[in-house]
C-alpha cells in the first residue's frame, strides 16, 4: 500500500465522521427519478446576443454527458463546442443549462427532436460568452426520502438549518468504488499525467478532493470543522472570493453566525505543506496551485414536508456542494438507484 493511500481510509466519504454522531434512522433514496430532482440556477439572465445559444433543458435519466452527446448531433456541431457549468447525475429530474457556440448562425433548437431524445426543452436565448465549468450560482434540490421515521430527525434537520454541515465531496466525484481515486494514484505513482483532457481533469480532480476530504475528516473528529483557526481562508457565502486574518473578531463572528462568512481549507496545490513528495510533483506537473473551499455546509431555504413514512426535503447549496453531503448527517441512505 502506497504512502497516499494510508493517509486517508476509505477516501475520506463512506467512512468519515459525522459532524452530529451517527445517524441512525435510515431512508430509501432515489427510489425513482422524481424522486432527486435538481434545479441548476444560473444567477444571471443570458443576454438575448451572441454567438452562443444558450438551452435550458430538463432531463429524466440521463447524465449531462448523454445531453451534450444528443445536442452535438442534432445541432451538427462537434462536443467541444457545447459546453456547460456542472455535472449532473443520470438518476433523477435535471433542469440545466447547455451553451452551443453557433457563431454566424441564427438557428433555433427542435424540441421536438430534442423530445424524442428524451429531453424537454424549458427555454432558449443567446449570450455573448460561453458557459464555463463553476458559472452557475447554486443548485435548488427537491428530494424525496421513503420508508422513514420523520418524526425521529427534527433534532437533526434544526441542528443541519442552522449550524450546517461538514462540506465534504460527495461519493460521486470519486467514481463506483472510489475507481477514480485508484486510478489518480496510479498516475502519481508514475510520475506522469494523462495525455488525455477529460482523464487529467477527472484525476486531478478526484485526487485533490479526497485529500481535502481528510483534512476536514480530522477536522470533524477534533471538533473544529466549523471553526476558524490561524491560517484557515475565510470565504464568502456562495463565492470563490476570500481573504485571510490573523485573529477571529466579534464582527466576523457575527458575520460567520448569519451564514455570512466560512472558514474554509485548502484544496491542495504543488505549494501546500504536508504532501507526500510523489503527490506534490504530481501537482506541480499539472500547476497545480492551492484553492479554498469553505469547511462548513450551510443549506439555504431549507423546506421540510413529513407525510407517513414519507420526507420531503427542498434546499438550496451553493455550486460544487454535494446534496449526499448534506443527507449523510441526516440519515443512513439506502441509494436504490445503484
Amino acid at each position: 500500500m502506497s504512502v497516499l493511500h494510508q493517509q486517508l481510509p476509505a477516501y475520506g466519504y463512506s467512512s468519515a465522521p459525522y459532524a452530529y454522531g451517527d445517524p441512525g434512522a435510515q431512508a430509501d433514496f432515489k427510489t425513482r427519478p422524481e424522486d432527486f430532482v435538481v434545479e441548476e440556477v444560473l444567477g444571471f439572465e443570458p443576454s438575448g446576443e451572441g454567438e452562443h445559444l444558450f438551452l435550458l433543458l430538463q432531463t429524466d435519466d440521463h447524465n449531462t454527458r448523454y445531453t451534450v452527446k444528443c445536442l452535438a448531433r442534432l445541432l451538427g456541431v462537434r462536443q467541444r463546442q457545447v459546453s456547460y457549468s456542472g455535472l449532473k447525475d443520470r438518476r433523477g429530474v435535471t433542469s440545466q443549462w447547455f451553451s452551443i457556440h453557433l457563431p454566424g448562425i441564427n438557428t433555433e433548437p427542435d424540441a421536438q427532436q430534442l423530445a424524442k431524445e428524451g429531453i424537454e426543452l424549458l427555454r432558449f436565448d443567446r449570450h455573448h460568452r460561453k458557459l464555463r465549468i463553476g458559472t452557475h450560482k447554486a443548485n435548488r434540490f427537491h428530494i424525496v426520502l421513503r420508508n422513514t421515521e420523520p418524526g425521529r430527525l427534527e433534532n437533526r434537520l434544526q441542528q443541519i438549518a442552522t449550524t450546517g454541515v461538514p462540506n465534504y465531496f460527495g461519493a460521486q466525484r470519486f467514481g463506483h468504488d472510489a475507481a477514480n481515486v485508484e486510478e489518480a494514484l496510479e498516475w502519481v505513482e508514475k510520475g506522469e499525467l494523462p495525455l488525455d483532457r477529460a482523464v487529467r481533469s477527472r484525476v486531478l480532480s478526484s485526487l485533490r478532493s479526497w485529500w481535502f476530504n481528510g483534512r476536514l475528516a480530522k477536522r470533524v473528529e477534533e471538533s473544529t470543522w466549523n471553526q476558524w483557526l490561524p491560517g484557515d481562508p475565510i470565504l464568502l457565502d456562495g463565492s470563490q472570493s476570500f481573504f485571510m486574518e490573523e485573529v477571529w473578531t466579534e464582527t466576523l463572528q457575527n458575520r460567520y453566525q448569519v451564514g455570512d462568512i466560512h472558514p474554509g481549507a485548502w484544496l491542495p496545490g504543488a505549494e501546500t505543506q504536508g504532501l507526500p513528495d510523489d503527490m506534490r510533483h504530481f501537482l506541480a506537473l499539472a500547476a497545480m496551485k492551492p484553492e479554498p473551499r469553505p469547511l462548513r455546509l450551510l443549506p439555504s431555504n431549507l423546506q421540510i414536508e413529513p407525510a407517513g413514512a414519507t420526507l420531503s426535503l427542498a434546499f438550496e447549496l451553493p455550486k460544487g456542494a454535494f446534496a449526499t453531503t448534506v443527507l449523510r448527517e441526516l440519515l443512513r441512505l439506502n441509494d436504490l438507484s445503484v
